[in-house]
């Protein structure tokens, strides 16, 4: 069997590889997986078409692999103070920096938490169910200017999730009441 289609089968292959590195990069981990991937697709040419060397072709492959991996690995979410991470970083008063893609192609999702287990469920749900064009945000009620915020949209409770400036509708609950709580029993001594 002859091996005349090996180098530009390997090469096109090589091609697909890497340019699945660079598709929709900034989305993801940037360049840097491409960058990584690019160099180790030409260490493979080199080291088995050229060199014929083993080593650099297993080193090539494994440098491959792992720019794959680095470029797969979800991203975790970032909250602009707290515990949490979001997809796309936010400043602290909620604008985007410099750099980030138009808002207008983007769907601008606030998650409002103070880090309780309620909360951090729905940053887990939220961040599961958002698609590539959707910019979670996690904001950490414990900071004043968040709070101040969380106040303006009407929020009475966390967690709460606010799509594109609109408090959700499963979330405009008033929070605790004062009348419904002496209802219940608040204040009241046990006879």
């Amino acid at each position: 069997m002859q091996t005349v289609y090996l180098l530009p089968l390997t090469v096109l292959s090589l091609v697909v590889a890497v340019s699945a590195l660079g598709y929709r990069a900034t989305s993801r981990r940037g360049y840097a997986p491409f960058v990584l991937g690019g160099a180790a697709a030409v260490g493979l040419v080199v080291g088995k078409f050229a060199l014929g060397s083993n080593m650099a072709v297993y080193g090539s492959v494994a440098a491959l692999v792992g720019a794959s991996l680095w470029n797969a690995w979800p991203t975790r979410l970032r909250t602009t103070s707290g515990p949490f991470r979001s997809r796309r970083g936010a400043s602290s008063d909620g604008e985007h920096q410099e750099g980030e893609m138009n808002m207008a192609t983007k769907r601008k999702i606030e998650v409002f938490s103070a880090g309780c287990p309620a909360c951090k469920d729905t940053v887990a749900l939220v961040q599961r169910d958002a698609c590539p064009s959707c910019d979670v945000s996690v904001l950490d009620m414990n900071d004043p200017k968040v709070a101040s915020r969380a106040k303006g949209l009407g929020i009475g409770s966390v967690p709460a999730v606010v799509i594109d400036g609109k408090l959700a509708d499963c979330c405009t609950g008033r929070g605790p009441d004062e009348a419904a709580l002496r209802t219940a029993g608040l204040g009241k001594a046990i006879p």
